[in-house]
């Protein structure tokens, strides 16, 4: 059986602990169940705790930005479960489906033009997305069969999260429907980020976990044009 218990943490109610090295159906559904009804979630990704809703539940989408503080032009990214997914979604060209196929899954968001189908209030132009290497977060995806907002569990220019402690300090109760607990995420980069919708393409918008010049070598950029792919800050 799932390892899920109800507990009382500073005030929230629904905090449901799972067990990393498992696969924790029960709770999963439990996530799932709580996704379909337009609800707000904290989750464990290969990185940090990602704060999620269904992509295509308009008012969760917009309750993400207002709990977070985030700038609506400061788009949210989502996780996917699938290359097949991915063309449902998004544009994908022969140099972006080569990188999926290197580092998929895994903590390298890749922005594409995106598709009619995803909402303006996620991103207005491109949707930014990866496949996670995280067992949990991968099986929420599977299970819900749409794609998931995937952004970090905090306020928006606040520590990213690593662990339960944190999330609890920086939300209220009432503005998360549910965290699942798995305990402290080990602390790594952030996911390096690649946007195929900037010239020229594609743009390194943030260097994280995978290194720059891994990507462009892989996608036979001669290294004295490198510079011009990486966006500056």
């Amino acid at each position: 059986m799932d390892i899920i218990y109800n507990l009382n943490f500073e005030g929230y109610t629904i905090i449901i602990q799972i067990d990393p090295k498992r696969k924790n159906t029960a709770a999963v559904k439990n996530a799932v169940e709580i996704l379909n009804n337009g609800g707000v979630i904290v989750y464990p990704t290969e990185t940090a705790y990602g704060l999620g809703c269904d992509v295509f539940n308009v008012q969760a989408v917009k309750k993400i930005f207002t709990i977070k503080n985030r700038p609506k032009d400061h788009p949210l990214s989502i996780i996917v479960d699938s290359f097949d997914m991915i063309n449902t979604i998004a544009e994908v060209s022969p140099s972006a489906k080569k990188l999926i196929q290197r580092f998929h899954p895994g903590p390298l968001v890749i922005a594409l033009p995106k598709k009619t189908i995803i909402p303006d209030e996620v991103n207005s132009n491109c949707i930014a997305l990866r496949i996670s290497s995280n067992q949990f977060a991968n099986s929420i995806v599977q299970l819900l069969g749409k794609p998931l907002i995937s952004t970090s569990a905090n306020k928006t220019g606040k520590p990213t999260p690593y662990n339960i402690q944190d999330i609890v300090k920086s939300f209220n109760e009432s503005e998360i429907d549910a965290i699942f607990d798995s305990g402290v995420i080990s602390n790594r980069k952030p996911s390096t980020i690649i946007d195929f919708t900037i010239q020229p393409v594609p743009q390194i918008t943030r260097e994280g976990e995978i290194s720059s010049s891994k990507i462009l070598s892989i996608l036979n950029i001669p290294q004295n044009s490198w510079k011009k792919h990486l966006k500056e800050k």
